[in-house]
């Protein structure tokens, strides 16, 4: 099951109208003023929860007239962030692959979060991307192939998640290593290239993000 949550961070409008229409969702969860973008762009989600403490109150107001039946509500104080809650909703309604559109912005404090939420995915074996108009950022532990035809912008950066990451071999990128080891606290995995059909990233322990971006 594919499944798209929309979060309160920045939302470039055309880039996630046209992003939404040219895939397929099983499932669309709004997480609190993710919703904002919903009503603006006329996106009916399945699920919509969060506290609602930032969501525009005459845009909430529309959906609790509207499909009072799909909104969850939450306290205010809480263990989990709003996105949080709707990573766990989708992998509960079965998501095999989570799409987040919203998870980055100026808040640097939600988008650390938000990055290290893409581990509970992981955990969890459930695929998840979170997508802007500059970048697409997943997480693997098990290695990963990106066809040439099918990244997303220009450079493929990879930043370890752990103090280090063993065993890598990258093939198809115009800086290949084999059975490297690369430690945090140093910037050597960033702004890489892919040169063939296919890049493939390899490892032996650890965990990495993978970051597509472009200008």
């Amino acid at each position: 099951m594919n499944a798209l949550i929309i979060t309160g961070g920045q939302i470039d409008l055309p880039f996630a109208e046209k992003w939404i229409n040219d895939h397929e969702w099983d499932r669309i969860i709004s997480a609190d003023s993710g919703l904002d973008f919903c009503r603006t762009a006329g996106v009916l989600p399945d699920v919509i929860l969060g506290d609602f403490d930032s969501v525009n109150p005459e845009v909430l107001q529309y959906f609790q007239e509207r499909c009072p039946q799909r909104l969850e509500t939450f306290p205010a104080e809480k263990d989990e962030t709003d996105t949080e809650l709707a990573i766990m909703r989708a992998i509960e309604m079965g998501a095999d692959a989570i799409t987040i559109l919203g998870g980055t912005g100026t808040r640097l404090d939600h988008v650390l979060g938000n990055l290290h939420l893409l581990k509970m995915a992981m955990d969890a074996g459930v695929s998840c991307a979170i997508i802007d108009p500059h970048n697409r950022i997943q997480m693997t532990q098990d290695g990963m192939t990106i066809r040439r035809a099918e990244q997303f912008g220009k450079y493929v950066s990879l930043i370890p998640f752990t103090p280090q990451v063993d065993g890598l071999t990258l093939r198809g990128f115009a800086y290949e290593v084999e059975d490297f080891t690369l430690l945090s606290g140093k910037a050597r995995g960033v702004s890489n290239e892919i040169r063939a059909e296919a890049a493939t990233i390899e490892l032996r322990s650890g965990i990495l993000l993978v970051i597509e971006s472009r200008d």
